[in-house]
């Protein structure tokens, strides 16, 4: 009797090494992709997200006090959030903000897209908003503003590269949002 011995000859790759090459590629690709697009795009979106989230928490802050404002000034390239109270800072922070423009109003609640900001929000004239003891909104609007600080009674706005839907919107009971202004 003779063996048979068959020879096999492996001269291609097999599947699970074919997947295993196509998922490593993948995953370098994406890395590589999210070091090549730039931050700054993500800058407005961030920057609103932001405006938002420190504004409701100023809000609860003033809860029972008189004394809370939130300042917004962009100054440069980074965008700085500051609660404050009368005794100092009570909570702030900072944000990169490049190619990000702001400008606000008080009681002036169109759409930016329609009616863009009346003034411009800078590092020598940022946004102010003061709140009351029941979290409603008492006084704000950009400083050296003709008028400044103007007591609120419908709500106010600020409009992130008079984009509608990156803009913040506050109603007068002090709630922030993201969008147009509700009346």
């Amino acid at each position: 009797m003779q063996s048979r011995e068959t020879k096999y000859s492996n001269a291609g790759f097999s599947l699970v090494e074919l997947v295993i090459v196509i998922v490593l590629v993948g995953i370098i690709a994406a890395v590589t992709l999210s070091r090549l697009l730039r931050s700054d795009t993500y800058d407005a979106i961030i920057a609103r997200d932001q405006i938002v989230s420190l504004s409701r928490a100023a809000q609860q802050k003033a809860l029972g006090r008189n004394d809370i404002e939130l300042t917004i000034t962009p100054s440069g390239n980074t965008l700085s959030i500051n609660i404050e109270d009368s005794t100092g800072p009570v909570q702030s922070a900072q944000f990169d903000s490049r190619n990000v423009s702001f400008s606000g109003d008080v009681n002036e609640l169109d759409g930016c897209g329609v009616t863009p900001g009346a003034d411009v929000v800078s590092g020598v004239a940022p946004f102010v908003l003061r709140y009351d003891s029941l979290g409603d909104l008492m006084e704000g609007g950009v400083t050296g503003a003709a008028g400044f600080p103007v007591g609120i009674t419908r709500g106010a706005r600020l409009c992130v590269n008079n984009d509608p839907a990156m803009s913040v919107c506050w109603s007068a009971a002090g709630y922030a949002y993201v969008g147009d202004c509700i009346e």
